[in-house]
Parts: C-alpha cells; sequence; structure tokens
C-alpha cells in the first residue's frame, strides 16, 4: 500500500475526534491566550477608526512571533528526545507545534501592513511588552506543554534563560536608542 503525504477525509475526522477527546493534551492557559492574540490581531486589521488597536500591533506581532518559534522549537526537542520511546505522542506534539507556528505566521501576515514604517521606539517597546508578556506566561502560568514527559524543571530554567538574554538584549538596544 502506498501512503500519501496529503491526509485523507478519515484522517482529518480522526484528527477531531482525537482533538476533542483529549482537549487537555493541545488546549492550554497560553494557546487560549495567544489564540486571543490571535483574533485580536483580525480586529485590528478588519475594523475601522483602530488607532489604539493600531498601536499594538508591532506587540502583536513579536508576541506571536515568539509563540510561534518558541512552540516549533519546544516541540522539535520533545521529538528528537523522546521520538524513540514514545514516537506517537511526540509525533503529536511536533504537528501541534507546527499547528501554532501557522498560527502565529497567520497573524504577523494580517498585521503586516500596520507593521511597516515603524520607528525604532516602536519596536523597542513592543519588544519590552512582549517580553513582559511571555515572562508573566512562563513565570506564573507555565504552559502544561513545559512538563511533556517530567521535563518541566529543564524548560522552563531554559526558557527563563533565554527570556533573560532577551531582556539584556532589549536593554542594550534601548541604551543605544537614548545615545543616538
Amino acid at each position: 500500500m502506498h501512503a500519501s503525504a496529503f491526509p485523507s477525509i478519515g484522517d482529518i475526522g480522526g484528527l477531531f475526534v482525537y482533538l476533542f477527546g483529549n482537549p487537555h493534551l493541545f488546549i492550554s492557559s497560553t494557546t487560549v491566550m495567544t489564540t486571543g492574540l490571535l483574533l485580536g490581531a483580525v480586529l485590528v486589521s478588519v475594523l475601522p477608526g483602530r488607532t489604539l488597536l493600531r498601536r499594538g500591533a508591532p506587540t502583536l506581532a513579536v508576541i506571536l512571533t515568539y509563540f510561534g518559534v518558541g512552540s516549533l522549537v519546544l516541540s522539535t526537542e520533545i521529538l528528537i528526545r523522546f521520538h524513540d520511546a514514545i514516537p506517537h505522542e511526540t509525533e503529536i506534539q511536533f504537528v501541534s507545534g507546527l499547528g501554532h507556528l501557522v498560527e502565529a505566521a497567520l497573524g504577523v501576515a494580517l498585521l503586516f501592513p500596520l507593521l511597516r514604517g515603524r520607528s525604532r521606539a516602536d519596536w523597542l517597546w513592543a519588544h519590552t511588552l512582549a517580553l513582559a508578556y511571555w515572562t508573566f506566561q512562563v513565570a506564573v502560568l507555565t504552559p502544561p506543554w513545559f512538563a511533556f514527559q517530567g521535563q518541566r524543571e529543564a524548560v522552563l530554567a531554559v526558557v527563563l534563560v533565554m527570556l533573560t538574554g532577551a531582556a539584556t538584549l532589549n536593554v542594550l538596544l534601548w541604551r543605544t536608542a537614548f545615545r543616538r
């Protein structure tokens, strides 16, 4: 039998049955909040008279970028590290990471017309606010998928180090902006 790279209707139906039968595997506070941000991106792009929402477009774009890239990195780490022991579960996590990346890319694509011509300060503020958002997400809400196969502490430590590095870079960028 020849396997197809494209899912059949049965495959897609099975995915929805699995998703709705096991929502705790896919839906967490981070997913819900970031999906809300994606919906915010849709509102920013379609509502008239959206000056306040337009100001938030760079921040939404940075948050979504961190979300998409971070989800893909974590799901890839899970796939590489645990695939030999639990191939099915790791593949599901990887597909979920790809889905989050696509969701983030759609959000940024919707925001794209509102991102052009922004000042350096706009982007620095966007990055500062995005770092605050993700620090809260990670430190307070800690996404449950960090704990996949008991690796919560290790993933949390790596993510906090990465956020600290990004915050340090952000401070340096602010300092150079003030010097200009």
